[in-house]
């Protein structure tokens, strides 16, 4: 079965690597992959500790929220094998665990610390079955509740006991000088030792280093605080005094760790907002990095070995980054180039030649070049081209050792030679009519040029032969930022004021302007095309620009159309290149980034904002970036995929599920097959479609039209034939936003989506038109008796419930019929074909059924005293079975009859749940002896219990618990498994 839930559990030894993935714990090593034979009851998993019995057994304690487990693992050629030996529970929330090391080999002692600084030392006989014996209850004099705590010492007597609570303060206490105390009790009482004012919000993290003398905290605040640490003697010797106050992170610092490499000493911090940020002692920030593509990041753990930096984040994923070059500060930094040319002389625009050589045109207007030098690229000469024209320069391009300068009217066309390191001059002469501002490589013998009149060419071979003429916009900077030959017949540009432009080779051999797309990418130009596949009949084109999107093209070669088909967010400011299949080059603020949709951002390079001068080299493994700073040269070089060593780690498959809360899920099923495909949506903007295969799941599809969160989302199969599908998708969410999309699955099950149409939506009233400023909450749809004709009901929270004609032949528009406003906020919609009905449920407990045109109210009850946040309906015949769930921690069971609209039963379940009610499902099954069915209901809330209810008997039963946060919801599938969503996914197999 699949889970998705928090990491918050993870630790790093020399062969293995132990991480806790909800309720469950994994091991990681060379050998294999193996799940831990314990699956906590009621917790997600919280911390490990491991004990050395003998030379073949070590043992294991791993804790959650109130349980721990001790499970034996025994290595027997150079494989593990692992026995859960004991379970216990506290009554309080476990906050870290530590072994003694004695001298006993049937005896193992531990200590378990909880979130009121108390402390259960323990011991456990190996050889027999016999619960722990505590051998002491040890409690301070502060109770107040902590959030982390950090243990120290190699027995009871002089353990110390650092934590940090919920008011910033740090606290010191050691279990060495009772003052309070009983001879015939193990309760003890210690004093506090320290108390120190740390944070100005909850301290979430500590770790310290003595021989060091440091000790950092993290907080709520954002800040990451150093600390000197001296101690004398024992602990109440110990002095903490401040050091530095460091801010890296945008949100909460949730971890930190202190690793050495070598004879260095250096700190790692994670944080809510997704980012690594690596201090030296000093406080210096070394280096920031996202990873886990957004997730909050809850653990880091190092490798010595491997140099090798563990995270692990909200979505269950492991990320391992080899730090070696963070280590390496001189190969970290961009190395300056030597100055160009005359004293005054600087250069303006930079072009990679090839690997290791770089051109460059001066303010001079005169071209020089280098070569780098691999190990010591700061020892470069700038070489003067000779016989170089002399006129000004607007325009330098480089493609595959071609040289192409502008200026007014005038092209020059060299050839470099990296053999003999000479330039051919091929070209020089007049071609245009005013001053060149774009000179596009199409080929390497096929060019477009377009100068500031709007003048523009397309030039073949090195002669510069006209080929044709091209009309352009009459705009005041009309000028090609961006171009692509998609075909013989078929070319793609983009303009400095934003429009992207489809042309078609005339009888004539002239192109013809046949479509357009206006602000692309807003009001600049596209930046780059790249073609993603072309036939026959069509080509796929994706274009990145000025904003954070990229966005995918559809070009039709039978009516020459233009279209947009999809876009897609990336963590950029803007995008530059896309150099290959999983690597996106742009800017952020004042840094250079390298993304990459499978590891997250891989690099950044402080170059001081995206409008200067730059280009990049891309190589098998090896970026290499050129840029022009304060009229000198930098260069940086990286390797980008700094993967960790597979000879280590086997095994680990990250998922790419939701950052964020998912909000709704619906099942797709296509015809003959038994795996639904996955339709979610959430918090991060993002639609997904994923499908399970062998227990993993595998995405297969992004959608990214939304620009808030996804509250609610509907699919409608209007296609199927030859095990291929047609699927069109409705969401709706904040910023008034309704999309419509659809998705096409293959015979092959590839995925593909198109967006057809997105919706501001309002309300159109006979005295005014507004704009609904509130979230839309739900959405459901009704297909007409003609083909390609939909009734949308969409509800906003400011209470309005509105209909919408919608024709799939004509997505852009979208015919409001009415409207009603039920004066409260709706929470689910719900549509009943058969009957034409639509219920909705509100956040005062009631549900109302209205006719299909939201003109008479055919059904109103008060289910709930407050909020029904989830339903489901089974409808049989005239009857209409309504079970619902809401913030009362309530259960309700309703029998309507459709045709007299009287309900002729209703019964409730209540204690069931101890917190507000979000999932629940009816499941029907037909007995096999008549025709007479059963019907259970399975419901789960808040408090992650899993509840069976039989609605003809009324009895119930716990048949389990999911550790998802935050449950949202819940389905079955037609091989009866469950789906439970929220903070994450888990299915299980129903009972």
């Amino acid at each position: 079965m699949v889970l998705i839930s928090d990491a918050f559990a993870m630790h790093v030894s020399s062969n293995c690597i132990l991480v806790g993935h909800g309720d469950q714990a994994v091991l990681y090593s060379s050998n294999a992959k193996v799940e831990m034979p314990v699956r906590l009851r009621e917790g997600k998993v919280r911390g490990f500790e491991w004990s050395s019995l003998n030379q073949s057994q070590r043992l294991l304690l791993l804790y959650s929220e109130n349980e721990y487990s001790l499970i034996i693992c025994t290595s027997i050629c150079d494989k593990d094998q692992f026995q859960l030996i004991y379970e216990g529970e506290t009554k309080d929330w476990i906050n870290a665990a530590m072994f003694f090391e004695e001298n006993a080999t049937d005896k193992t002692r531990f200590v378990l610390h909880t979130s009121h600084s108390a402390l259960l030392y323990m011991e456990f006989n190996i050889t027999s079955s016999e619960d722990c014996k505590v051998l002491e209850l040890a409690r301070c004099t502060d109770s107040s509740i902590l959030y982390y705590t950090r243990l120290h010492g190699n027995c009871y007597n002089k353990l110390a006991i650092i934590s940090g609570n919920a008011f910033g303060e740090l606290l010191l206490w050691q279990t060495q000088f009772p003052i309070e105390s009983e001879c015939n009790s193990i309760m003890k009482t210690y004093p506090l030792l320290l108390r120190l004012q740390a944070h100005n919000g909850v301290i979430h993290s500590i770790d310290f280093d003595l021989e060091s003398q440091l000790l950092v905290t993290t907080s709520d605040d954002r800040s990451v605080k150093f600390w000197n640490i001296k101690k004398s003697a024992d602990w109440t010797t110990a002095e903490l005094k401040p050091m530095y106050s460091c801010f890296g992170h945008g949100s909460r610092v949730m971890c930190v760790i202190i690793f050495k490499v070598g004879e260095q000493t250096f700190v790692a911090t994670g944080g809510e907002d997704s980012y690594v940020c690596i201090w030296s002692t000093a406080g210096e920030l070394l280096l920031k990095r996202r990873q886990h593509f957004g997730a909050p990041i809850w653990r880091l753990g190092f490798s010595e070995d491997a140099h090798t930096l563990y995270s692990t984040s909200s979505t269950g994923n492991l990320v391992g980054q080899n730090l070696k070059e963070i280590f390496n500060r001189d190969r970290n930094r961009p190395t300056m180039l030597s100055s160009v040319g005359d004293a005054n002389e600087f250069p303006r625009n930079i072009k990679f030649l090839n690997d290791d050589t770089i051109v460059g045109l001066s303010s001079s207007n005169r071209l020089y070049y280098t070569r780098i030098l691999p190990d010591s690229p700061n020892d470069n000469n700038w070489l003067l081209v000779n016989d170089f024209p002399s006129y000004k320069r607007t325009v330098l391009e480089v493609f595959d050792g071609l040289i192409a300068t502008c200026g007014h009217r005038r092209i020059t066309i060299h050839r470099y030679n990296a053999l003999t390191n000479k330039f051919e001059n091929l070209f020089d002469g007049i071609r245009m009519k005013g001053t060149i501002r774009s000179f596009q490589f199409l080929s390497r013998d096929q060019y477009l040029v377009s100068d500031n009149l709007g003048y523009c060419l397309l030039l073949k071979t090195h002669e510069l032969c006209i080929d044709s003429h091209i009309a352009l916009f009459n705009d005041r900077e009309p000028w090609i930022t961006a171009a692509l030959l998609v075909s013989e017949h078929y070319l793609l540009l983009g303009n400095r004021k934003g429009h992207v432009m489809l042309y078609h080779r005339s009888l004539g051999n002239d192109f013809v302007l046949k479509d357009t797309i206006k602000f692309l990418h807003g009001k600049m130009g596209a930046n780059f095309f790249k073609l993603m596949n072309v036939n026959k009949d069509y080509a796929n084109v994706m274009s990145g620009g000025h904003e954070a999107f990229l966005k995918y093209l559809h070009i039709g070669f039978t009516d020459c159309t233009l279209t947009v088909r999809q876009r897609e967010s990336v963590p950029l400011a803007w995008v530059e290149a896309a150099p290959s299949e999983d690597l996106v080059l742009g800017f952020n603020d004042n840094h250079i980034v390298a993304w990459s949709r499978q590891h997250d951002v891989l690099l950044q390079v402080e170059c001081g904002g995206g409008n200067r001068c730059w280009d990049y080299r891309l190589g098998s493994n090896l970026l290499s970036i050129a840029y022009v700073k304060q009229k000198r040269v930098l260069f940086h070089s990286s390797p980008l995929y700094s993967a960790v060593a597979v000879s280590r780690i086997k095994d680990i498959q990250n998922n790419t599920w939701h950052t964020r809360n998912c909000n709704t899920i619906r099942l797709l099923t296509p015809k003959s097959q038994a795996d639904p495909f996955i339709l979610s949506a959430g918090d991060d903007n993002i639609i997904k479609v994923t499908k399970i295969i062998n227990d993993s799941l595998f995405q297969c599809a992004e959608l990214h039209s939304h620009i808030s969160t996804v509250r609610c989302l509907q699919a409608h199969l209007c296609k199927s034939e030859n095990d291929s599908s047609s699927w069109l998708i409705f969401s709706v969410g904040g910023r008034s936003q309704l999309c419509i999309s659809q998705l096409n699955i293959d015979i092959s099950n590839k995925c593909y989506i198109t967006e057809l149409c997105t919706h501001t939506l309002q309300n159109l009233t006979p005295s005014k038109t507004s704009t609904i400023e509130a979230r839309l909450m739900a959405i459901d749809i009704a297909p007409h008796s003609t083909e390609g004709y939909f009734s949308i009901y969409v509800a906003g929270a400011d209470g309005k419930i509105s209909h919408y004609i919608w024709n799939c032949k004509n997505p852009s528009h979208l015919d409001f019929k009415t409207f009603v406003d039920i004066k409260r906020c709706p929470l689910t919609v719900q549509w009943i074909g058969n009957k034409g009905l639509l219920l909705i449920t509100t956040t005062n407990g009631e549900i109302y059924g209205f006719d299909q045109t939201l003109q008479t109210i055919c059904v109103q009850l008060q289910l709930h005293v407050t909020g029904v946040n989830t339903i489901d309906i089974y409808v049989d015949k005239h009857i209409l079975h309504i079970l619902s769930g809401g913030d009362d921690e309530n259960i309700k069971y309703t029998v309507l009859n459709l045709d007299s609209k009287r309900v002729e039963y209703k019964t409730e379940f209540l204690g069931l749940h101890n917190a507000q009610v979000n999932a629940l499902s009816i499941h029907c099954r037909t007995k096999e002896t008549n025709e007479e069915s059963e019907m259970f209901a399975y419901t789960c809330s808040i408090d992650r219990q899993i509840y069976r209810i039989n609605l003809k008997t009324r009895q119930y039963s716990r048949v389990g618990y999911t550790c998802i946060a935050d449950v949202k919801g819940m389905l079955i599938d037609e091989c009866q498994r469950m789906y439970f969503y929220g903070c994450g996914l888990q299915t299980i197999c129903r009972q």
